[in-house]
């Protein structure tokens, strides 16, 4: 203490680091700091929710359009698994090697989204699969590339089945999807 300073004591280090935290300067950087960060977490949030944003709120889409301009993103019609679903199918044989898929695939969500691809999978008895085949939106009878909210979409595929295994087909799966 020979050099004029204040003792070491805990409450003169509790008064220099409150007195640290009110200068101006470090009040105005951790501001800017918070500023920064909310706005990098807001622009993350737009990011990933760009595609739902522009199809729930129309008139942001111009908007997003810009930004994507900016970060080089791309802002397409929201792909949601969940809400597209296959409410009813039949596979049926119309020849040895003639068979006609019909489906009605529905939207139950509140916005469009993305028409989603289409998997089949014929099975024998054992469940095992004998032959798969994916359709993409724009390869199905009447392709779309959206579906629009509550929408239904009947379809009806014709295959030709003319492989040795074909008289072993004792089932089948189709699944719905986004690659």
């Amino acid at each position: 203490m020979s050099d004029g300073s204040l003792p070491d004591w805990s409450f003169v280090r509790q008064a220099r680091r409150r007195a640290f935290w009110r200068r101006p300067w470090v009040r105005a950087t951790l501001i800017l700091a918070a500023l920064g960060l909310t706005a990098s977490l807001l622009g993350q949030a737009v990011w990933h929710w760009r595609d739902t944003l522009a199809a729930r709120y129309p008139e942001s889409r111009p908007g997003l359009q810009v930004f994507c301009e900016v970060l080089g993103c791309t802002i397409a019609p929201p792909r949601r698994p969940q809400d597209v679903v296959i409410e009813g199918s039949v596979l049926l044989r119309r020849a040895p090697d003639r068979y006609s898929f019909h489906l009605v695939v529905r939207n139950h969500a509140d916005i469009e989204i993305a028409a989603p691809a289409l998997e089949l999978t014929l099975t024998d008895a054992q469940d095992r699969v004998l032959v798969r085949r994916v359709w993409l939106p724009a390869e199905w009878p009447q392709p779309r590339a959206t579906l629009a909210p509550g929408q239904e979409w009947p379809l009806q595929f014709e295959l030709a089945f003319d492989h040795p295994k074909a008289a072993r087909m004792a089932g089948y799966r189709a699944v719905l999807f986004y690659p």
